[in-house]
């Protein structure tokens, strides 16, 4: 879908009040339902707002085009698939041990994965920050805050300098694990299970080969 990469992505007001957050949150609510029932491309401010339950000047009030609305279920989800990514890091290295990180890589594939599920819209979220080009950066943002966090957790662990081998090492994996997941997302004609087993077969063996030579 092409998008001139210079549309607004900003919210314009972040609500401070009650009445105003409940307005917040019942437009991005609106917005996961019909990305679902119509599509990245038929959606618009109009279709929001009358979801929503408001006017569409109400609607501009906090965000200046769909695509701005989009970006912030995008951020959303982000920050959720993010915050599984550290609570799974922070649980499995609280002894110290990186072999525990990749004896557990199934775990924060599935618990990814079912975040992404449990969000209204989530699948439909993930492939419009692909598919829309002023929010792939969305995407990729949030793929280098983890990827950076797992190289200086691979650094710490394996005694390794952070350069620009661990740091490719580690955007390797984190891509490769989000696409593994969207994989299970989208493909009915696979098992997730399997999938997702697999997958994580495929980057542990990955990683047990840094941990054999370190």
């Amino acid at each position: 879908m092409a998008v001139r990469q210079s549309v607004e992505l900003l919210e314009k007001n972040k609500p401070q009040q009650d009445r105003a957050k409940r307005t917040y949150e019942a437009i991005l609510a609106a917005a996961a339902e019909l990305l679902v029932e119509v599509g990245v491309e038929r959606i618009s401010t109009n279709l929001v707002a009358e979801r929503a339950g408001i006017t569409v000047p109400a609607l501009y009030r906090y965000f200046p085009n769909k695509y701005a609305v989009l970006n912030a279920l995008g951020a959303v989800l982000m920050d959720k698939q993010n915050a599984v990514f550290q609570q799974w890091m922070d649980h499995h290295l609280a002894n110290g041990d990186p072999q525990l990180l990749v004896d557990n890589v199934y775990e924060l594939l599935q618990r990814t994965y079912d975040v992404t599920r449990e969000q209204m819209g989530g699948l439909e979220v993930v492939q419009a920050l692909r598919a829309v080009a002023p929010l792939q950066e969305v995407r990729l943002a949030s793929h280098r805050v983890v990827a950076n966090q797992f190289a200086m957790i691979v650094g710490e662990l394996l005694g390794r300098p952070i350069d620009d081998l661990v740091k490719t090492q580690t955007r390797l994996t984190i891509d490769t694990g989000y696409a593994i997941v969207e994989m299970a997302l989208e493909d009915d004609s696979l098992p997730t299970e399997t999938l997702l087993r697999e997958g994580s077969r495929m980057i542990q063996r990955y990683w047990q080969d840094a941990l054999s030579s370190s």
